[in-house]
């Protein structure tokens, strides 16, 4: 009998670390974008990097970013996420768009290791201070 239940256990254990990967995301969690570096890159383009910090501790930094936009009818971006695992999860984002004036809704294009298939929208607010950026994520 307590060979049953140890296996039973054990088969238990191994179903949950199988299956945690699809769940090992937040599907819906914001971050504060902070400018580390920002400089033209040729006649209509920019590229610019950022330090994601938790909203609730500003001093807690949770990734970072870097981004290059392209102006020619419209502002068209594409920017690379990484996040540490703090918040949201473990890994990269990559998402693409056009930015207009208010909020900014980009496509997200693909993920690595905690968002490997995940799909979904970025909204980026600027308002004074740091660039708050929230993620709407599905997989």
């Amino acid at each position: 009998m307590r060979t049953f239940i140890l296996a039973a256990a054990i088969a238990v254990l191994g179903a949950a670390v199988v299956a945690s990967p699809a769940f090992a995301f937040d599907h819906h969690f914001s971050v504060l974008g902070k400018g580390k570096s920002f400089h033209r890159a040729g006649q209509n383009a920019f590229v610019f990097k950022e330090k994601l910090l938790d909203p609730n501790n500003r001093h807690n930094k949770v990734g970072r970013d870097r981004g290059r936009c392209r102006a020619k009818r419209k502002i068209k971006c594409h920017v690379h996420f990484h996040l540490n695992g703090k918040i949201g999860g473990f890994g990269d984002i990559r998402v693409g768009g056009d930015l207009d004036p208010g909020p900014d809704h980009l496509v997200v294009l693909g993920g690595s290791d905690d968002f490997d298939g995940v799909a979904g929208k970025v909204t980026v607010r600027t308002p004074k201070g740091p660039t708050r950026i929230h993620f709407d994520l599905v997989r």
